[in-house]
């Protein structure tokens, strides 16, 4: 068994949104946060948020996506390992925290939490953050009514597809987690052959074949809904916000949560 992550820098450069922001929604993050002069931390090594702030901090639990997607550090901007769920970093030190997708990369509501209560403990006071999120929607999707969905060309790219079986595959409990082999497991019973999948849909096989980064992986993800986000939020913060986050697929269940007014405790 293994740990992605320590390969999915490999396929970084074949994925596109919803699993990349965009540039509208990069312009997003800066209009929301005002991040010009801003010391930022970023949870992640997500490029097209490293370039925003005056400073950055980035930290993210897989050094090899250090080492495969960071551009390297400078005057301004260093990526250290570290655990989101303890930062190492004082508290009440940056003016900003910004994250792609990092509710979703840990697994449990008290993971969540956690991750929750360390943004609001390094926030200095009257700042924000802002974190793009994967939400499932409240009513499930049905795997074969996916499946009809892909074959009717409603789906726009690979990795739209790949969120939405992740969605359906994702348990009712609060926790709302995947195994991301059971996401490998649910595309191949869908769609066994590949080359039939690339011709129906134009989609390239290198694309398809990324789903392959899962094989073996321990990996689970979490898909809450929007309204849970939002709920376990407001058990940190007093201000919290939903952005739509852009006009790419899917991007109707991936909007920004943005914090404000930490409560410390």
């Amino acid at each position: 068994m293994t740990n992605h992550w320590d390969s999915y820098h490999r396929h970084w450069k074949l994925l596109d949104a919803p699993l990349r922001p965009t540039p509208e929604t990069v312009g997003i993050f800066e209009r929301e946060l005002d991040l010009g002069n801003a010391d930022v931390l970023l949870l992640g090594v997500t490029p097209e948020l490293a370039v925003l702030g005056r400073s950055m901090l980035a930290i993210d639990q897989s050094a090899a996506m250090i080492s495969g997607v960071w551009a390297g550090d400078n005057i301004s901007r260093r990526a250290m390992a570290g655990n989101w769920l303890d930062l190492p970093v004082e508290r009440e030190c940056f003016d900003a925290v910004i994250g792609d997708g990092c509710l979703s990369a840990v697994d449990t509501k008290a993971a969540r939490g956690s991750l929750f209560g360390e943004i609001a403990r390094v926030l200095k006071p009257g700042r924000h953050a802002a974190i793009r999120v994967f939400a499932r929607p409240e009513t499930a999707d049905d795997l074969r009514g996916i499946e009809a969905l892909v074959l009717a060309g409603g789906i726009e790219n690979f990795h739209a597809l790949k969120w939405r079986i992740a969605m359906a595959c994702t348990t009712g409990d609060c926790d709302s987690s995947v195994h991301v082999q059971a996401i490998r497991a649910a595309f191949d019973k869908l769609f066994p052959d590949r080359e039939a999948l690339a011709a129906c849909t134009g989609w390239s096989m290198a694309s398809i074949n990324t789903i392959d980064v899962y094989a073996g992986s321990e990996t689970r993800y979490s898909f809450a809904t929007l309204a849970m986000l939002e709920d376990e939020a407001r058990d940190w913060f007093d201000q919290v916000r939903v952005v739509p986050s852009g006009s790419y697929p899917l991007a109707e269940r991936c909007p920004l949560l943005v914090l404000g007014s930490a409560k410390l405790r």
